[in-house]
């Protein structure tokens, strides 16, 4: 059995909460020096049209469509310049290099195994950082102190490579953390954690068994995913510098980071969903729908790829093709829900509250404690006048919700809905 599905297989069948992670940092290897409380937490940035919730399915071992050709509008395009190459994102700078061997030459340290060296190194790093949503590469993390979670999680690998130790990234789907949202985009985060194992000079895993879990800010509520190769770890990475120049109208600079993500992960399909987006942008919709359907045939199931498509078909006036889609997505119950959140969230903006309303009920129904959504639900069906069952919803979340600020505003809300209540049995 293949690492990767090995990790899958053992993933499956495990939570990683933080008081398993605690229990594993609690190593006899680290002295009561090592705060066992040490906790991280990794986003990456995904972005799409109108949903950015990925799920994971079974690859099929061949294509039968191939990538879609590049639109000319690129290919006249001249390309930017300044697109960091692979190595230069977890590369150290020489001075930080000769920080890094001081630092475990330290009599605290040097003891430590590899692994836990580099968990010690990134908490030290931890202190005074300022976590602003940039999407640093290793040494300017390091140099800045700052980043967002991708960040965090690039530094980490920066590190581990330095020390010879194997970074292996699990995919977790939280709740969605809107970070941007415009008249066609809507930006959500979801995370990955990082698992750290001691390899020899060959590459070869020691004390396969035994790993250190770097997780940053981990939920109850956390789903866990499948586990990413490296080369998609960085696909990860070019995708959030992508979302980047998108959000900033350079759209020549989001094709070309997302191609460079491609040849590293030519199945990863948040990148194929941002690769479509992009060239429905510059108004090539056929191959922005050929881009949808090649993603399709790897997760045919994704909310995102779906969700766009039937967005581009409908722009498009295709109505019968545009409807198919949508009964497809509806009919869908994935098992990663969090995807129907941020759909629900997209059609509220855009005031499609029917399929707001549809979306949260699908969400609910697989994750029946997050609150939120139900005030989510509660203002959908508000807009279609469905005020008694609005004012249900909003028990439901009262009942839920243990947060003196939340609870204020649902009381306030549930209140005005009675009134909406009474007005509508009067008229």
């Amino acid at each position: 059995m293949s690492n990767k599905k090995m990790f899958n297989s053992y993933f499956k069948k495990q939570l990683f909460t933080p008081l398993y992670i605690k229990s594993l940092l609690k190593s006899p290897l680290l002295g009561p020096q090592f705060n066992s409380k040490f906790i991280l937490s990794v986003g990456v940035l995904s972005c799409s049209l109108l949903s950015a919730c990925s799920s994971t399915t079974s690859t099929p071992s061949a294509a039968s469509l191939p990538m879609p050709e590049t639109a000319s509008y690129f290919i006249k395009s001249e390309a930017p310049s300044t697109v960091p190459s692979i190595e230069s994102l977890s590369e150290l700078l020489p001075q930080q290099k000769q920080e890094l061997n001081e630092f475990i030459a330290r009599d605290d340290i040097v003891g430590l195994s590899k692994r836990y060296q580099v968990a010690r190194f990134i908490e030290d790093k931890m202190v005074n950082f300022n976590y602003e949503g940039l999407n640093y590469s290793t040494s300017q993390a390091w140099q800045q102190r700052a980043g967002n979670c991708m960040a965090l999680a690039m530094l980490t690998y920066g590190v581990a490579k330095h020390l010879d130790v194997r970074a292996v990234f699990q995919v977790v789907h939280s709740a969605p953390l809107l970070t941007h949202i415009s008249n066609d985009l809507i930006v959500t985060s979801d995370h990955v954690r990082t698992f750290l194992y001691e390899t020899d000079a060959g590459g070869v895993y020691l004390n396969g068994s035994e790993f250190t879990v770097i997780d940053y800010f981990p939920d109850s509520n956390d789903r866990t995913g499948g586990v990413v190769s490296e080369h998609e770890f960085i696909a990860m990475f070019y995708r959030n510098l992508a979302a980047d120049a998108l959000l900033a109208g350079e759209l020549t600079y989001a094709y070309t980071l997302l191609e460079k993500g491609l040849s590293l992960a030519p199945r990863y399909v948040p990148l194929i969903n941002m690769m479509a987006v992009v060239h429905r942008r510059v108004a090539e919709h056929q191959i922005a729908d050929a881009y949808y359907q090649y993603g399709l045939q790897f997760e045919s199931n994704s909310l995102s790829l779906l969700s766009n498509y039937q967005y581009s078909l409908s722009e498009q006036g295709k109505a019968l093709e545009a409807d198919a889609v949508l009964q497809q997505l509806l009919q869908l119950e994935n098992h990663t829900p969090y995807g129907w959140y941020s759909m629900g969230i997209e059609a509220l903006t855009l005031q499609h509250y029917s399929a707001a309303e549809t979306y949260f009920k699908k969400f609910i129904n697989n994750s029946p404690y997050y609150h939120q959504a139900y005030y989510e639900l509660a203002k959908a069906q508000n807009a279609l006048g469905k005020y008694v069952s609005a004012e249900k919803t909003i028990q439901q979340a009262l009942s839920l919700t243990s947060m003196g600020e939340s609870q204020q505003k649902y009381l306030a809300k549930l209140n005005w809905l009675k009134q909406s209540t009474k007005q509508e049995v009067v008229e």
